[in-house]
């Protein structure tokens, strides 16, 4: 029996096969007749992240959009993975939204800051967040800013090697 799993199921998995004998058949044993299988829940979901604020360069004293999208390749379902982004210090101040896709896919809709958001993702599932960082008019150097989801404990990655994205702007000054 080949059985496909949802991926959003949850507990363990029960499953118990039985045979009885037909009628006019005596079964000197009825305590062998059916046999139980039991297979404790162990999901397992890559997940992968993005970080983009397509530019290559950032003018100290604007600001600047990234756009982070967190994705669910699956197979299961993920309950609470973490959302990570510690804003650099040339950003004075930040506001972002998130919006989910995928059946089940939820998480905080806005904040303000640096990203610290637990999320649930579908299998196929994203959440992408968009944040709006203003910059410091003082800024000196690179604008080095990395984004990480980490999966929620029980839950395997299989490659973690894509849990990680760094968006990287130089300085490019402007001044009237």
């Amino acid at each position: 029996v080949v059985a496909a799993i949802d991926p959003n199921a949850t507990g363990d998995l029960v499953n118990t096969a039985s045979v009885t004998p037909p009628t006019g058949t005596t079964d000197p044993n009825n305590g062998n007749n059916s046999a139980t299988d039991i297979d404790s829940n162990s999901p397992v979901a890559d997940l992968s992240i993005t970080k983009t604020d397509n530019r290559a360069t950032y003018t100290p004293g604007g600001s600047t959009t990234y756009t982070i999208v967190v994705t669910n390749n699956g197979p299961s379902l993920v309950t609470g993975a973490t959302v990570s982004d510690a804003l650099p210090t040339a950003v004075t101040g930040a506001i972002w939204t998130a919006v989910y896709a995928g059946a089940g896919s939820s998480g905080p809709a806005s904040g303000t800051g640096d990203i610290n958001a637990s999320v649930n993702l579908a299998a196929g599932g994203t959440a992408t967040f968009t944040v709006v960082a203003a910059i410091d008019p003082n800024a000196t150097g690179d604008l080095v800013n990395t984004a990480s989801v980490t999966p929620p404990t029980g839950t395997t990655d299989p490659n973690n090697g894509n849990n990680s994205a760094t968006d990287i702007d130089s300085n490019s000054p402007v001044a009237d």
